[in-house]
């Protein structure tokens, strides 16, 4: 089964193969990784006895756990203190939960980029804004959006990005780090509502 999208008169088509691949969290964060691109520091852990060494490789709290399945914001639990992290994973261990934990970009001020790709060009990006008092940025947890002027790098990123996972159309969310655009996801059906 093929998936298409209709986009400024055209055919674009995602196969199968590239949107299981997207929607695989833990795979594509390795072909991105393999393909040398801007990741926040992501750990997975198996056993309880790995969470203060996972803690420890994402750089402590405030650290970001989220469930490998989620969708849409939900799932996804900032931990401020190393107390709270391992509190929230044993839990989501103890419900055998697949999870990972991702260093928490602070610098990103509850924001994130949406690029929007259609074969090797961003066509448009819009910046997604946390509403007041949360950390995620997804219109369907109330952030807000706006347009926004990407920058040549972070241009390039989501391009590389959708390259990387196959996709012809996708959503690439960016992060702007103190070391340079970080991808949290690519979505090979992204949500087009903002402003």
């Amino acid at each position: 089964m093929l998936r298409q999208f209709e986009m400024m008169g055209t055919y674009v088509i995602n196969d199968n193969v590239s949107i299981t691949r997207s929607r695989d969290k833990l795979r594509s964060l390795q072909l991105l990784s393999r393909k040398g691109l801007g990741l926040p520091i992501t750990g997975f852990a198996h056993s309880p006895d790995d969470i203060p060494d996972l803690i420890t490789m994402v750089k402590g709290a405030p650290l970001v756990i989220k469930l490998l399945e989620g969708t849409q914001g939900i799932g996804v639990v900032l931990a401020e203190t190393n107390q709270a992290a391992e509190s929230v994973i044993q839990a989501f261990m103890g419900m055998k939960a697949n999870i990972m934990v991702q260093e928490y970009i602070k610098e990103a001020r509850g924001a994130d980029i949406r690029c929007f790709v259609i074969g090797d060009k961003v066509v448009a990006s819009m910046k997604r804004q946390a509403a007041d008092g949360e950390f995620r940025s997804n219109l369907h947890r109330g952030g807000t959006a706006s347009v926004i002027r990407i920058t040549p790098e972070e241009r390039s990123t989501a391009i590389r990005a959708a390259k990387a996972m196959g996709l012809r159309v996708a959503g690439v969310d960016l992060l702007r780090s103190n070391h340079g655009p970080v991808i949290m996801e690519v979505n090979s059906s992204p949500g087009l509502q903002g402003d």
